[in-house]
């Protein structure tokens, strides 16, 4: 019995490393295929916070009716994450993570303070701020940035033109080999099978010969009456 317990917890240990592991899910983004996406603070379309920069692309962070909730900005360093909400018909979800979904550019505001001060005061200074998006205000356009880790608008008036390059990564994506190069996910599992089913053959056979009854051995007649 005690032979026959260790071949059992020996087949237990060839099995385990079989077992086929949980994938892990990745990252999904979707891209802004449009014009006058907003990001949105709350899900609700009067809570806008900046036009995100076509091309470029949002992470998806989960879902809300018809909007995704999503991440901008997040994981690049020397700019802050900005959560919120973007509707769910106004973006296109892709099958890969772009290597840069996230416009990073910074653009100078130009400060000018009030005439008739006396000399010696400074009346225009430059500054240089996170560029995060467009907003539109009443017939003037802003830009939503991000100075000294606090966030803000100003007019685009005063700040030098954009100038940044679309984002071209979805063109640029290799197309996937064909079916029969990939394997697929029931491969691997197939195979698990067939190793599982060889090991247990083993398993019992090496209890059969173990285990099964030897036929006693016959003695030479001489030695029978020696």
């Amino acid at each position: 019995m005690k032979k026959i317990a260790v071949l059992f917890l020996a087949a237990l240990l060839w099995l385990l490393p079989f077992a086929p592991a949980r994938a892990e899910t990745a990252d999904t983004y979707a891209r802004v295929t449009q014009a006058q996406v907003y990001l949105y603070e709350k899900p609700e379309q009067d809570s806008g916070l900046f036009i995100l920069p076509e091309t470029y692309f949002v992470r998806i962070t989960g879902e809300a009716g018809d909007y995704y909730s999503v991440e901008y900005m997040s994981g690049v360093q020397n700019r802050t994450a900005v959560r919120g909400y973007c509707l769910r018909s106004d973006v296109e979800t892709v099958d890969y993570v772009p290597e840069t979904p996230f416009l990073v550019y910074d653009t100078t505001v130009t400060f000018r303070t009030s005439e008739g001060l006396p000399d010696g005061f400074f009346t225009e200074y430059d500054v240089t701020a996170a560029f995060y998006g467009t907003f539109s205000y009443g017939s003037s356009v802003c830009y939503y940035v991000e100075l000294e880790g606090e966030f803000g608008y100003v007019p685009a008036s005063s700040c030098s033109p954009l100038s940044y390059p679309p984002n071209t990564e979805h063109t640029e994506t290799e197309t996937p080999p064909p079916a029969e190069e990939t394997p697929s996910a029931a491969q691997p599992a197939l195979l698990n099978v067939v190793l599982v089913c060889g090991l247990v053959v083993t398993a019992l056979g090496a209890l059969y010969f173990l285990f099964h009854p030897r036929k006693p051995k016959l003695h030479d007649e001489e030695d029978l009456f020696t």
